[in-house]
């Protein structure tokens, strides 16, 4: 469905139910910001729903449980905004409420440093902690970026993308018998190798690329500098 499609609805607050997948949760500070800024500006992001597949006449809840909570449980709204998607099945539900509570980027520290600034020409410090998701320590932390000497702030986002590059990886793989009987083999004789790492398999597995791939590049640099030698 085209986004130019999707109906607002208003539905009552009883008739929505969570999830049982969702991943997300809320400290109770953040809620007691939630519930301020649902009270302060309303609903201006709708609840993403589905027809609940097992209870009839209820719906689901695929993004936004906790404004759903925020405004039933504290602020006594008896129904909120909410688009609702037809027709999908327990797989795209869940991609889709994964995709709704994830992608949604992060904040560049200087860039935010400075729109913090700019807010505080016109916001005491005090209103920007009670009106944003941080606490006055945090935004002092983040103005106090603007007073680093030229650079500094970009080399420290330039050290967290290479930390966010280091990060761990979850691969999943699927093999047969036979595939994981080798693994498993490789695993045992690479034992003297990996010992003490982290991740005896995952070591292993680095070990085993290495392997595959170091003859080949030997190959490709050799075929390189002949190739320079003819050309000269």
């Amino acid at each position: 469905m085209k986004a130019s499609e999707l109906e607002v609805v208003q539905i009552d607050v009883d008739r929505l139910l969570p999830n049982p997948w969702n991943v997300n949760r809320m400290p109770a500070g953040l809620q007691a910001k939630l519930a301020a800024y649902l009270k302060r500006e309303g609903f201006v992001e709708p609840l993403v729903v589905r027809p609940h597949p097992e209870q009839q006449g209820a719906y689901e809840i695929i993004g936004g449980e906790h404004r759903w909570r925020v405004a039933k449980e504290r602020l006594g709204y008896s129904v909120v905004p909410c688009v609702v998607l037809k027709g999908l099945d327990d797989k795209r539900a869940k991609i889709l409420s994964v995709n709704l509570n994830s992608m949604k980027g992060e904040a560049v520290p200087s860039l935010l440093s400075k729109l913090l600034n700019d807010l505080q020409q016109g916001v005491p410090l005090d209103d920007l902690a009670a009106t944003l998701p941080y606490d006055t320590s945090e935004i002092t932390d983040f103005l106090s970026l603007l007073q680093v000497p030229q650079g500094f702030a970009d080399e420290l986002e330039a050290e967290a993308q290479a930390q966010d590059e280091e990060a761990p990886m979850v691969l999943t793989l699927v093999l047969d018998r036979k595939q994981a009987a080798l693994w498993e083999k490789a695993v045992e004789l690479a034992s003297n190798d990996v010992a003490g790492a982290r991740n005896p398999k995952a070591r292993t597995l680095e070990l085993m690329a290495n392997e595959f791939i170091a003859p080949r590049r030997k190959e490709n640099d050799g075929r390189k500098q002949r190739s320079s030698q003819g050309g000269t």
